[in-house]
């Protein structure tokens, strides 16, 4: 009880455009300094704990309520890779817009040309046979700019298959690939 008491919690929900029926919960306790945060998954019977790896997810993807398209297949990878710590890519970001990318300010004026000269949007193709997704989407992963495929099975298992670099960072700053002296 006191630990989520009335004045000082905070609950939120958010429906999902990938999910039927299951909404994202956030439960934040405002009287603990510094104050905490629970994410949940959930039916209002059926609630999974987010605990940063990609059990949860899948869990919830297995109750049947997981529903891709080439509409929302990159907001699921969004929101997968915001909740999942991944080990080999602790921090994994999609680039939807050049204009969003984390970092922006510290790149160079060569650096951005270059990045703005090679972004694409994310590509989605369909395997109809199994009803898979292979996106190809500009990455910003630990002070890199990569270009990666990542398949999403039906049941919205994730992998990332194949990685190539557009800009990295090298001596305190983000240079191209073209530019860097090996």
């Amino acid at each position: 009880m006191g630990m989520f008491a009335i004045g000082s919690t905070e609950v939120k929900t958010a429906t999902l455009p990938f999910y039927n029926d299951i909404d994202l919960y956030r439960v934040t306790n405002f009287a603990s300094v510094p104050s905490f945060t629970f994410e949940y998954l959930g039916d209002s019977k059926f609630f999974q704990y987010l605990d940063g790896t990609e059990e949860p997810i899948y869990k919830t993807n297995d109750k049947g309520a997981l529903t891709l398209n080439d509409y929302n297949v990159v907001e699921y990878l969004r929101f997968f890779f915001e909740r999942v710590s991944l080990d080999e890519f602790p921090d994994f970001e999609i680039i939807t817009s050049l204009h969003d990318m984390p970092l922006l300010d510290s790149l160079g004026p060569a650096v951005f040309a270059s990045l703005a000269q090679k972004h694409k949007l994310p590509e989605i193709k369909q395997n109809e046979a199994d009803n898979s997704f292979t996106i190809e989407a500009d990455v910003y992963v630990d002070a890199q700019v990569l270009r990666a495929k990542i398949t999403v099975s039906a049941k919205g298992r994730v992998s990332i298959t194949d990685q190539e670099m557009i800009v990295h960072e090298m001596n305190n700053g983000m240079i191209a690939p073209e530019e860097a002296a090996y």
